[in-house]
């Protein structure tokens, strides 16, 4: 015997006018079951709510609920949506379940038929979706500017000698600070990236994804003023806040041998 839920819905105006009470609803969806061999396992409720509104607690009970039972019976699919918006929504939320609707007022009816006014709204739905986002990246892109406006690491993965801390904050680590001190150090002395590399990856040196560190890798730290005390975020250069790990005099001079050794 196949499984199924029901669901009930009133709001003020339904109980009011059109007489499907919650009491009718439910008479309705146990007879049904019993006429076509379905095992009622559980009916989901929601009193006095607009079916225009999505976020309802049986509702949503409901649709976290299909896990093994996959079809929900209602009198009609009024008692799930009262809007395009809502019916796209929660017919969204039943095709990921897997799940389908049966309505005992419309016969053959499944949320997987074809309804070309629903194109409309779908992608209305999606471009709202789309325009959220963009909101929020540009609140979020607003407060990582004002945070490196502060002298402050805006976001992103901490680079090579500092680590996030439990403020999130950005503080030296201790564990490879000295590693940034040694590749500037030994930058001077060996005058290329090439050398550096090899000599890196013949003492053992990696990443911290632990892997052998690229020639860009290499110039990317050698060239992070981030080093010297300097925070940058798009148009954003200023001063930071933290700790220095390498020295201006050390940071320019090499700056200038990689300016002198145009294959770095």
């Amino acid at each position: 015997m196949e499984q199924v839920y029901g669901y009930i819905r009133v709001s003020t105006e339904t109980q009011a006018s059109d007489g499907y009470g919650l009491q009718t609803q439910k008479t309705a969806i146990i007879d049904y079951c019993n006429e076509n061999s379905l095992e009622l396992v559980n009916i989901f409720v929601d009193r006095g709510i607009s079916g225009t509104v999505v976020n309802r607690d049986g509702l949503s009970e409901l649709l976290s609920s299909f896990n093994g039972v996959r079809k929900v019976v209602v009198l009609n699919t009024s008692r799930l949506w009262r809007s395009d918006t809502a019916k796209v929504l929660i017919q969204k939320a039943i095709k990921n379940a897997n799940a389908d609707v049966i309505s005992i007022e419309q016969k053959n009816y499944s949320v997987y038929h074809k309804d070309p006014n629903e194109f409309l709204v779908n992608n209305m739905i999606e471009l709202l979706d789309q325009y959220e986002r963009l909101s929020i990246n540009l609140k979020l892109a607003r407060g990582r500017k004002t945070k490196a406006k502060s002298g402050e690491k805006a976001c992103g993965v901490a680079p090579l000698g500092y680590r996030w801390n439990s403020k999130a904050e950005i503080e030296i680590d201790p564990e490879t600070e000295n590693e940034v001190k040694h590749i500037y150090k030994k930058y001077l002395e060996l005058g290329s990236i090439g050398k550096l590399k090899d000599y890196l990856d013949k003492n053992g040196f990696i990443t911290q994804r632990g892997n052998f560190y690229s020639k860009q890798a290499l110039l990317n730290i050698l060239t992070n003023d981030f080093y010297k005390g300097y925070v940058t975020h798009g148009s954003v250069h200023i001063k930071g806040n933290h700790t220095a790990i390498i020295s201006p005099i050390l940071f320019n001079r090499v700056a200038k041998q990689l300016q002198a050794n145009k294959k770095y």
